[in-house]
């Protein structure tokens, strides 16, 4: 949270091309969000010049908190560090994150520590920073497989990565290709109060 008490958003914009659906529920999440007076950092991945993430751990024994990398990635623990929801918009590749989104959060493992905790039947990486985060996902479906496998496996994949977060709250989705424009808005209005978040019903900002 800013020094105004301003709260902000990292929107993780896994996108690889203008997919329709896509686009309108980035357009939905953004407008949503900053109806209800947040600030949105927009992290629209396939635009940066970012490398893989190479697994060599430096994030966590090297340069604590921060990729070693000196691209688009080198800010992201700190962007993910500074923000109070995590917003993660993909389509669902075989039941994960598109390439796109998977690089960013990749990136951003450093808001971990490289230690490990038993937190109830499971064992995680606790955090490195006090601050804990929400977090939104929704996934995107051809339509008619909003009960599919794939889906299902997404709403699973995001649960378990979830935890990894111990998050205040998680709220995770999936809406089939081709919804309209009206549906998208009411999805994402429904979506954010999940997360405590109020966006203004449209004849309320227009008033």
């Amino acid at each position: 949270m800013g020094r105004s008490g301003t709260k902000t958003a990292l929107l993780f914009d896994g996108r690889n091309d203008d997919d329709p659906t896509l686009t309108l529920l980035h357009t939905a999440l953004v407008d949503g969000l900053t109806a209800a007076g947040w600030v949105v950092d927009d992290w629209r991945i396939r635009d940066e010049k970012m490398a893989w993430c190479s697994g060599c751990f430096g994030c966590w024994v090297r340069t604590p908190g921060e990729c070693v990398y000196k691209d688009a990635s080198h800010e992201g623990d700190e962007r993910a560090s500074r923000a109070d929801l995590l917003v993660i918009l993909t389509p669902v590749t075989f039941g994960g994150y598109s390439a796109e989104a998977k690089k960013a959060l990749d990136h951003i493992i450093g808001i971990h520590l490289p230690y490990l905790k038993k937190l109830g039947e499971d064992t995680h990486h606790p955090p490195r920073y006090h601050k804990r985060h929400d977090l939104l996902a929704v996934g995107t479906v051809p339509a008619g497989q909003g009960g599919g496998v794939e889906a299902e496996t997404f709403r699973r994949l995001v649960a378990r990565n979830i935890l990894n977060l111990q998050p205040g709250r998680q709220v995770n989705a999936v809406i089939e290709s081709g919804t309209g424009e009206a549906e998208i808005r009411s999805r994402v209005r429904g979506l954010l109060a999940d997360c405590g978040i109020r966006a203004p019903e449209p004849e309320e900002v227009s008033a």
